[in-house]
């Protein structure tokens, strides 16, 4: 049975030891018949919470910051 595997890597080296075991998990995965997706988080453009309460108004647009979360 296929199952869909998320990795998220948060170490900020694209090609340290993290990124080695990111790619090995992956590719043992996929070896496997599983889907795989990986964020490597250093890349994207991610704002903390604000605290604002003015979210939820709008689903299709839940925050107020426009950010890659």
């Amino acid at each position: 049975m296929s199952k869909k595997i998320l990795i998220l890597n948060g170490s900020p080296r694209s090609k340290g030891n993290t990124a080695m075991l990111c790619d090995a998990l992956s590719a043992g995965a996929r070896s496997a018949g599983h889907q795989v997706t990986r964020f490597d988080l250093h890349k994207l453009d991610i704002h903390g919470c604000l605290g604002c309460v003015k979210g939820g108004k709008d689903p299709a647009s839940p925050c107020v910051q426009k950010d890659d979360m």
